[in-house]
């Protein structure tokens, strides 16, 4: 059976303390983890345990204490695996409504080497399995070569960690790309997918965007035909407007998942 999960947000904490959402897990991450552990009334899912952080960088591990607060927090959250973005295309890397790039543009070379090492090493000191999310293109430096499901493909044939399919993450790059979504889906290792994140993207002057709005009919069309094709541990979605519109959501996944 696939478990249902809701991304930590501040209205879903409060619906989940009156009971009024249906999930198996909530997935938190960074800096809202510890607080997430205090009171949480479901299990506990650990989505990048640190902001702000590119895996390729080449001391990205050797960062003061990101190691040692990842432990802490996997210990802490009890969580089955740990989900981590692949990486950006620059060492230093900040968030500023996108990832934006600190320092040099590295070569495709470089950040493939860097985050293939970087990801088997963390894979080899965590105690549970690793997972690596694809993610959106967007302009500005820090998501070149990442998001090609070709570079996306070798990663994980190197490292044979799972994948965190984020679908509306795929939509978005493949636009971006001049691709579709079912080209840009079949270039990548679909046996490997352990976990989904789903949510509405959106176009913006002619630009699909990752926004974390509400599924729309071709989205739950797309879920589908991935349900069809992999076996997910868990599907997380991304959404914390409308609490009526979350639950509708929540109700018509597990439908989904029920059925799969």
């Amino acid at each position: 059976m696939i478990s249902l999960a809701i991304a930590d947000k501040p209205l879903v904490r409060d619906l989940l303390a009156t009971h009024q959402l249906d999930v198996d897990y909530l997935e938190t991450s960074g800096p809202m983890t510890e607080s997430a552990v205090q009171i949480a009334s479901v299990p506990l899912l650990l989505h990048n345990a640190v902001w702000d952080w590119s895996l390729a960088d080449p001391l990205a591990l050797e960062q003061p204490n990101v190691m040692e607060f990842t432990q802490r927090m996997l210990s802490l959250t009890r969580a089955p695996w740990l989900s981590v973005h692949l990486g950006f295309s620059a060492a230093q890397v900040q968030f500023d409504g996108g990832m934006q790039i600190r320092s040099e543009l590295l070569t495709r070379g470089e950040v493939l080497a860097n985050i293939c090492r970087n990801v088997a090493h963390l894979a080899n000191a965590i105690p549970v399995p690793l997972l690596i999310e694809n993610l959106d293109y967007n302009l500005g430096g820090a998501y070149e070569y990442i998001c090609e499901p070709a570079f996306i493909a070798e990663v994980l044939h190197q490292t044979h960690v799972g994948l965190l399919l984020d679908l509306a993450h795929a939509r978005v790059s493949a636009s971006r790309l001049g691709c579709t979504i079912t080209d840009y889906l079949a270039y990548l290792p679909l046996d490997q997918v352990k976990q989904l994140h789903v949510s509405g993207p959106r176009w913006h002057a002619d630009v699909l965007q990752d926004v974390h709005e509400t599924l729309q009919d071709e989205d739950y069309a797309l879920l589908s035909d991935i349900l069809a094709q992999t076996t997910p541990a868990a599907l997380t979605l991304e959404y914390a407007r409308d609490p009526r519109m979350m639950s509708d959501q929540l109700d018509r996944l597990r439908q989904l998942l029920d059925g799969s």
